[in-house]
């Protein structure tokens, strides 16, 4: 038999055309025409039979000699009757066995199942021909359209795939479960073309709580504050929150915050003042989020910066760096040029001043943590014709040998398997002369450090070196080494 469609030879058996899917009837098409004729002789035959009744009763009357001839006529009529009603019973039993097989034949769930065996052949236009004639309003129709959307994607037309899968979801007449298939899928799709900011879009609109939270990798959603805007007497630390992984770009002098911002990494210190906090999310598809704008002011009283002694400058002589600590507040300070804060040092007594250049910043800190502005001071610190550090510990290191505790020059001891080491801390002054003081320090075969409770001092000027020792009243004391 051929396709009389494109002439295609069709293999016995087969339902439909290979070469160009057109359907191949197994029974007649049940048409008007037929259901009017069966109406037609159904109606004949029951004229019939009625007036054969009315001849019947007519006839009884009449005489013998016509009765043998009724007979005759009347056998020939019953004979046409049984003829009609016999074609009509095999037109009513065609209809019986068609009618199923039509509407099996023509069924979505029919279609469905040729329109995958055609798929799974590769031939992919004609499954998504018999789909689209099928339509998607009875059956299965998730399944039927996922089908549709992967017959167009293996055609290379992405545009209408999408568009076959997201009509469906803009009718939202799906269970989670089913509406969740079709988002993914129309993702994985966006995903391909690199249109993230289509899928944010398409996130945003869903209503479906189930759905987004699966795929809020995908969605820029703007940053959640931990304080809402107002008028606060403490002093706040700002956390700023996203729902996924990306940056969150955040500005304090009003301006709208893009990837060239301060990045968020830890909490906005709002002591203080007024701010405004603007905050934009980007996740790790370049999605942007919407700004958000929050305000806030901070009704607290401000410390005055520290007053440090002495000012900034050269000295000769061993120097003390000291300063008032306001009641109710903490001073600490720094030494490496950072700002410092409540985790730098803590100031709790005066300050030798170090030997050559040091730098020292101090700041006030109230105890709501408002901070003061910041105090620096730069120091020069020499002592002309005093000994130098190296000599000075190197002159300790000679008298320990001297005594019989260290073996050699790079610190080993007798009896043990650490190295010594003689660190400087401070210059003092005690009596009329200064020192130099060393704290001792022993390094184990692990790397690790060990401050041990001997403490050195060397006279600055002459290098030489003593231990020194504390009295019962704290006061420093020397024992010479040598």
């Amino acid at each position: 038999m051929k396709c009389p469609s494109c002439g295609k030879e069709i293999e016995p058996g087969h339902l439909y055309c290979e070469s160009c899917g057109l359907e191949i009837r197994i029974v007649p098409d049940f048409e008007p025409e037929i259901e009017n004729s069966i109406t037609e002789t159904l109606s004949t035959v029951g004229e019939e039979i009625k007036e054969r009744e009315t001849e019947g009763n007519g006839q009884e009357a009449e005489t013998n000699g016509k009765e043998h001839e009724g007979f005759f006529l009347e056998e020939m009529n019953r004979s046409r009757i049984r003829s009609r009603v016999i074609s009509l019973a095999a037109a009513l039993l065609a209809i019986v066995i068609s009618v199923p097989l039509l509407y099996i034949h023509y069924s979505a769930s029919y279609q469905t199942q040729k329109a995958e065996k055609l798929a799974d052949q590769g031939k992919y236009r004609e499954a998504a021909a018999l789909l689209e004639k099928a339509g998607r309003q009875e059956g299965d129709i998730v399944r039927n359209t996922l089908l549709l959307a992967s017959c167009y994607e293996q055609l290379d037309d992405t545009e209408k795939a999408i568009q076959v899968l997201t009509e469906e979801i803009d009718k939202g007449q799906f269970p989670s479960e089913e509406m969740e298939k079709l988002y993914e899928r129309v993702i994985r799709l966006y995903e391909k073309q690199g249109r993230f900011d289509a899928i944010n879009d398409l996130l945003s609109d869903c209503r479906d709580e189930s759905i987004t939270t699966a795929f809020q990798h995908y969605m820029a959603l703007p940053p959640v504050y931990n304080y809402e805007s107002g008028n606060y007497d403490e002093v706040l630390y700002l956390r700023l929150q996203a729902n996924t992984t990306g940056h969150i770009y955040y500005t304090l002098d009003g301006t709208t915050p893009t990837a060239s911002s301060e990045i968020y990494t830890s909490p906005i210190f709002l002591e203080a003042g007024r701010y405004q906090v603007n905050a934009v999310f980007i996740n790790e598809y370049g999605i942007e989020s919407d700004v958000v704008r929050n305000w806030y002011s901070i009704n607290l009283t401000v410390p005055e910066a520290p007053a440090v002694l002495p000012e900034s400058g050269k000295y000769q002589v061993p120097t003390l760096i000291e300063m008032d600590i306001p009641v109710g507040c903490s001073i600490y300070y720094t030494t490496d040029k950072s700002e410092p804060d409540s985790s730098s040092i803590l100031y709790t007594e005066p300050i030798s001043m170090p030997l050559g250049r040091s730098n020292y910043k101090f700041v006030v800190i109230s105890a709501e943590g408002v901070k003061s502005e910041v105090t620096s001071r730069s120091y020069e610190f020499t002592m002309d014709g005093s000994v130098s550090l190296n000599t000075a510990s190197s002159a300790v290191i000679r008298a320990l040998m001297a005594q019989h505790i260290l073996t050699d020059e790079k610190g080993h001891a007798f009896g043990e398997t650490g190295i010594h080491s003689f660190v400087y801390e401070t210059v003092v002054q005690i009596g009329n002369s200064y020192y130099y003081i060393f704290g001792e320090y022993v390094t184990d075969g692990n790397g690790n450090r060990k401050k041990e409770e001997r403490m050195y001092a060397v006279e600055v000027y002459t290098g030489t070196p003593n231990r020194l020792i504390y009295d019962e009243n704290g006061q420093m004391g020397l024992i010479p080494l040598i």
